[in-house]
């Protein structure tokens, strides 16, 4: 309670002291700065010593609320038509092809997906899982995140389309749309999608 008395007082005194009438502005007076200023001394020393008590908390400081950050939804369905770098890619007998990056392999490496080992056989590599359960029309998401998936080799047959689950997890589609060269083939033609 004297602590705020004393506020009180110093807030009368400086009223006071800056209080007048609106006649002239008199010459500033020394005393009058030093009056001044030792009353905003005194406010300021007032004000510093009053203090919560220990045992009061301290509200917390404003955080930033920023909005949590937005998951994209993983696409359902694939374009009609698939983009020109997601078809007429060429893989010769030996390569390998990564779904994740798209990039076609001299040979397998970690980084391979599917091997075509020979004249139109796959072969699964890194952990990837092709399905051997084929449709002829363009799989979903959930139809490949559903499909039944084996190891093993597999025949490559035109026009069919086999989900996988690449070896970095992402599910998609292959469908092989040609052989290259006579009989056996030297290669195929093939479209691909991974749903993001």
């Amino acid at each position: 309670m004297r602590k705020i008395f004393l506020l009180l007082s110093v807030l009368g005194f400086i009223a006071l002291a800056c209080g007048g009438t609106a006649t002239a502005t008199p010459e500033p007076n020394v005393d009058d700065i030093v009056a001044q200023t030792m009353a905003a001394y005194t406010l300021e020393a007032a004000l510093t010593q009053i203090a919560l008590p220990s045992n009061t908390p301290i509200p917390p400081s404003p955080t930033s609320t920023e909005p949590p950050p937005v998951t994209a939804t993983p696409q359902e369905v694939a374009p009609d038509p698939l983009p020109a770098t997601n078809t007429g890619i060429i893989l010769n007998n030996g390569e390998c092809f990564n779904f994740d990056t798209g990039q076609v392999l001299v040979s397998p490496d970690a980084q391979c997906d599917v091997w075509l080992v020979q004249s139109a056989l796959f072969r699964q590599v890194n952990g990837v899982k092709i399905s051997g359960y084929v449709t002829m029309t363009v799989p979903t998401r959930s139809m490949c995140a559903a499909a039944r998936y084996e190891t093993g080799d597999l025949a490559v047959q035109t026009d069919l389309y086999y989900c996988f689950i690449s070896n970095e997890g992402n599910i998609g589609f292959i469908v092989a749309r040609d052989y290259r060269g006579g009989i056996p083939s030297t290669g195929i033609v093939f479209d691909y999608w991974v749903f993001r």
